[in-house]
């Protein structure tokens, strides 16, 4: 399996981007002009870029087409480049998503036929690049948590969303701009540059300014269609520069109440099945909500420690969400009246909780939540 860095990385880059569309051409431009300032410095309140016209209408009309999505399924293929080792190589699958916050891909190396060329050559001496297949796995988003899925090796890792980053709030991660997201927030987030705009396509340059953002990609150019405003492109750079991943899509389906996901899975595809896979690393949430199946245990090991959450902050939420949400994570609640609410806002909303948030918790343990009370009523 990838160290937990690359992996997270990688879950999040590859679920939220396919979010809404993951399209690829291999005839995106050149890199972006490198004269762009970088990242802003940790602090620094993001201005706004004045973008040329042209392009401030695209990114409107982009929001507007992409708020219409909400389901989206298709064919890819990934093209994974490594510039220091001149490797290239090929993989391909399917994709789905499901608004707002459910997505699936999976990704089988190809077989490389026996006259293939690869895309790249070395340009010092004009040798062209290896080609390999590229890794079996498969990364689902059911909403709260994202599961890798390791084919070869018959292990998989799972690591939870955050609360806010659930649900609408996903385009907080760190591949929003494929979200369609608002026109100002995209200038405020990005440096933005029109590189191509005809009647065939639109092609974008996206450099982050934050740093967290930077962390995961140095640069990325998005390919639209004018036409439907589905990304036909999507190229991402990755820090240092040295290694690159293209994805190319087909069959794209939008919003078809039967459309290719009713051929590729007899049952739900955001519910993994993981009968005789090992869960690896760091347990840092459940493997499943009773959906899921559980890990076959190895021979020859000792027991499987029961996986945990990671404990939600429930604190500032009202008492019916916080519910709500622990239940759907498979945990049980309990409230209790405490402190009068100082303000009508905060009455019936957590303000103490245990286990306190962070903590881990194995399902179907009790979660205490002591709630503000209405002053009129505590007096009576």
């Amino acid at each position: 399996m990838k160290s937990k860095p690359v992996l997270h990385q990688s879950a999040l880059t590859l679920v939220a981007g396919m979010v809404l569309s993951l399209l690829v051409t291999s005839s995106l431009p050149a890199q972006v002009d490198q004269r762009q300032p970088g990242p802003n410095p940790a602090g620094a309140a993001p201005q706004a870029q004045q973008l040329p016209p042209a392009l401030q209408n695209i990114l409107e009309k982009w929001e507007k087409e992409s708020g219409k999505i909400n389901k989206l399924e298709g064919k890819h293929m990934k093209i994974w480049y490594d510039d220091v080792f001149c490797v290239e190589k090929w993989s391909e699958g399917y994709f789905y998503y499901e608004k707002p916050d459910k997505g699936r891909i999976d990704i089988t190396g190809k077989k490389i036929p026996k006259n293939a060329k690869p895309g790249k050559v070395n340009p010092k001496n004009g040798k062209p690049y290896t080609l390999q297949p590229g890794e079996n796995e498969i990364w689902i988003c059911d909403g709260n948590r994202i599961f890798n899925i390791d084919e070869d090796e018959k292990a998989y890792e799972v690591y939870p969303i955050p609360l806010d980053r659930r649900g609408a709030n996903i385009m907080e991660g760190p591949l929003p701009f494929l979200f369609g997201m608002p026109a100002k927030t995209a200038k405020e987030r990005y440096f933005l540059q029109l590189i191509q705009n005809t009647p065939q396509q639109i092609v974008i340059a996206v450099k982050p300014r934050r740093k967290s953002d930077a962390a995961n990609y140095q640069e990325a150019k998005v390919l639209l269609d004018p036409n439907t405003f589905l990304p036909g492109a999507v190229q991402l750079i990755h820090p240092g520069g040295n290694q690159s991943t293209v994805y190319r899509f087909d069959k794209v389906e939008v919003n078809k109440a039967r459309g290719l996901i009713t051929g590729w899975f007899d049952k739900d595809p955001f519910v993994p099945d993981l009968d005789g896979f090992q869960l690896q690393g760091k347990v840092v949430a459940q493997a499943g909500d009773g959906q899921a199946q559980k890990p076959a245990p190895r021979q020859q090991a000792g027991p499987i420690q029961q996986a945990t959450f990671k404990v939600p902050n429930m604190l500032g939420h009202d008492y019916k969400t916080a519910q709500a949400t622990l239940k759907k994570m498979g945990l049980n609640t309990k409230v209790y009246p405490g402190d009068p609410a100082k303000e009508p806002k905060l009455i019936y909303h957590v303000y103490q909780q245990v286990p306190v948030p962070g903590s881990d918790a194995k399902k179907g343990q009790t979660i205490h939540l002591k709630l503000y009370v209405d002053p009129s009523k505590a007096q009576n």
